[in-house]
């Protein structure tokens, strides 16, 4: 159910006048807000009152408003059964029906979080297998709050660098020539292996990106802190709900491993199964993690952002007479790497990673890395870049197969980096001269859906 559906059904039919005057009190609404059910409504998704009804909610209360953020959707009752309980809780001999199971929970839901106007109630008329009234209950936490929730933990502040294991990556990174790597706890290793195959840097059958790089290190933390821990099915990940807490946390903010417990419980509904100590340690241990110790204690959090981070590419690139690049992969940035792969193909010679022009490559790069600092470096310095670039300057837009083929032209600069970010794939969309762009007709929908979404207009042009 969407937002808009269950704020219609709430304020409507499902809120009794005792509820809304207890909304009306907790956000503040005084005046022209509460004169009829249908203005009630209208302010409810406004920002009045709500910062200071989310500062009235416990720890735990906020914590579990995070899961309902990250989860981005309507949720039953069972799952507030981590937050308040149930009947049913500690126990396996409880047979009570549904209704009997969850009376309690349901109170302290309407009371705590529904009534102090932080949270959406509305009835799901479409599950027929629900047998009672209260198995149809469907809550969600507006995304219109979100920028107004406290943070799920207290972080500590200090101005410090910390202890990072930056041989992780660097050690996995050299596997492209050779060089042997450290054991995880991975079932198969060979699903990240780093070599290069017909010119393509390949991780396992996939192409090498930083992202899959941090897919690697996050999996080798899974295995080796979090392996032990059994998913349940459609619930969130325990490496997505560890991450998702550290996620928060500024530069400068750092947290105690003990403080992971209760939004780990509430995020994964784990109990006794987490031991946050040897977590954040092998966190550590694989580069996720940076750590900084004071007054006798260990804080974590999470290592700077690399696709953040460039280079001079004179540090890590040597030109060679025949137009090949040496990247030196002591010293070259992942993201360096990644880029490089969209618009060269490669060759290990000699324990030595050589980058080649490929034009064809070049012309489907996206216009980032086409445009970006690496590219005008090597079109300036290495001869042979510099002629694969002009090739592809004289064709633009001139080779190009005009059947089951729409043309559109993006003017806004942030829609058209939007679309580039939601269709990487350049046999999907292709980007032309004077902000045109080319797809496949199939894609129609999914183009619309992304403008739309965007906030902006479509005009169709007339035949």
């Amino acid at each position: 159910m969407d937002t808009s559906y269950m704020l219609k059904q709430m304020c409507r039919t499902v809120l009794s006048v005792a509820d809304l005057k207890a909304i009306c009190k907790s956000r503040g609404f005084i005046g022209k807000e509460t004169a009829s059910r249908a203005i009630f409504e209208n302010f409810f998704l406004s920002d009045i009152g709500v910062e200071a009804a989310l500062g009235s909610l416990t720890s735990e209360e906020i914590i579990f408003l995070h899961l309902l953020k990250r989860t981005d959707k309507a949720v039953d009752l069972t799952l507030f059964e981590r937050l308040y309980g149930s009947a049913k809780s500690g126990t396996s001999y409880y047979y009570g029906t549904f209704s009997q199971q969850y009376k309690t929970t349901f109170k302290r839901v309407k009371e705590s979080l529904v009534r102090k106007g932080v949270l959406l109630i509305a009835e799901a008329l479409d599950d027929w297998g629900a047998s009672t009234k209260m198995e149809k209950w469907r809550f969600r936490f507006p995304t219109e709050f979100a920028e107004f929730l406290p943070p799920m933990i207290e972080p500590a502040t200090f101005a410090a660098r910390g202890d990072h294991q930056t041989k992780v990556l660097r050690g996995k990174l050299l596997q492209i020539v050779g060089e042997r790597q450290r054991r995880s706890q991975l079932k198969d290793e060979s699903v990240y292996a780093l070599n290069v195959t017909d010119g393509e840097l390949l991780m396992g059958e996939k192409g090498f990106s930083v992202e899959r790089l941090l897919e690697w290190q996050r999996a080798c933390w899974t295995a080796a802190g979090l392996g032990k821990i059994k998913r349940k099915k459609g619930e969130i990940t325990p490496i997505t709900a560890v991450l998702y807490a550290f996620s928060q946390l500024t530069h400068k903010e750092w947290l105690l491993p003990e403080q992971l417990t209760v939004p780990f419980r509430l995020f994964t509904g784990e109990i006794g199964t987490f031991d946050a100590e040897q977590v954040c340690g092998s966190g550590w241990k694989w580069g996720v993690l940076v750590r900084y110790t004071a007054e006798g204690k260990r804080y974590y959090r999470l290592v700077d952002d690399l696709q953040s981070k460039s280079a001079s590419p004179e540090r890590y690139l040597q030109i060679e007479p025949d137009g090949s690049v040496v990247v030196d992969l002591q010293a070259v940035h992942y993201k360096a790497v990644d880029d490089l792969s969209q618009i060269a193909t490669w060759q290990v010679h000699d324990s030595c990673l050589s980058a080649f022009p490929h034009v064809i490559k070049i012309g489907n790069a996206p216009t980032a890395v086409r445009d970006g600092t690496l590219a005008l470096w090597l079109q300036e310095n290495a001869p042979a870049f510099r002629t694969a670039m002009e090739q592809v300057t004289q064709r633009w837009g001139k080779q190009i197969v005009h059947e089951n083929l729409l043309v559109a032209r993006v003017k806004d600069l942030s829609l058209k980096v939007r679309i580039e970010k939601v269709f990487p794939d350049q046999r999907q969309v292709v980007f032309l001269p004077n902000d045109y762009i080319a797809f496949p007709c199939d894609l129609l929908a999914l183009i619309e859906a992304v403008v739309r979404k965007s906030g902006h207009v479509i005009k169709r042009a007339k035949e």
